[in-house]
């Protein structure tokens, strides 16, 4: 539900201020899910805040600044959901790790539509400090990432688990969009089936490709020699 407009009329004490910060990002990340991120415009957002446009414009540069930063917030509750999960797993669990990382980003639709649009166009309409803010948060992501899958593959190097991430997010990003098409190619499909031939499931997809790349890894490190 869209908060009251008359709440939100006005903010000048510092709490009010958190407030509408935090229900500008709260109604991006419903549009975002709703819509999908490439079809919310800034009008969409306020309209949700209960606010004209403009006032969004006080607390970010623009539309594309307020999904770069959730975005960053993104990748850092990503590295967090796996944290627990990732403990539990038995040392050497090549399956273990795949199916975890494809299932927490299956569970973050959001994200995965995010780290589409973030390196096309999200980037591109931002200043220099929010593009810095946003690649920090995101190296401090990938920091905590690393540490907790060289706990269970310790015959990774740090190297090994940025290539691992940097690939398995590009086919992530891109294979959420074939298997999450528009209602119109959703509607091609049901007319004519013999159309929808390149359609995947998402998660068991890339865990088939997250153990691809794990086992490329492995074996380069083991100087060519295969480990399971």
């Amino acid at each position: 539900m869209a908060p009251d407009p008359m709440t939100f009329r006005r903010a000048r004490r510092p709490e009010h201020k958190q407030q509408r910060y935090e229900a500008i990002l709260a109604a991006a990340r419903s549009q975002g899910l709703l819509k999908g991120v490439r079809n919310v415009s800034l009008a969409d957002i306020a309209a949700e805040v209960g606010v004209h446009k403009s006032a969004l414009l006080r607390y970010f540069e623009t539309r594309e600044e307020i999904y770069l930063h959730l975005t960053a917030e993104g990748w850092q509750d990503w590295a967090d959901a796996m944290r627990g999960d990732l403990a539990q797993l038995s040392v050497g669990s090549v399956a273990g790790v795949a199916a975890l990382i494809a299932r927490t980003l299956a569970d973050r639709p959001l994200l995965c539509d995010l780290m589409t649009h973030a390196p096309l166009t999200l980037e591109r309409n931002v200043s220099l400090e929010a593009v810095r803010s946003f690649k920090l948060a995101g190296l401090a992501a990938l920091a905590d990432v690393t540490v907790l899958i060289r706990r269970v593959l310790p015959a990774l190097t740090d190297d090994d688990v940025r290539d691992l991430v940097w690939a398995v997010t590009a086919v992530a990003a891109g294979l959420w969009q074939v298997t999450h098409p528009p209602a119109t190619l959703v509607a091609l499909y049901a007319e004519d089936p013999r159309l929808g031939h390149t359609q995947v499931e998402f998660t068991p997809s890339l865990q088939r490709l997250v153990e691809v790349v794990l086992a490329g890894l492995l074996k380069r490190e083991s100087g060519g020699e295969c480990i399971h």
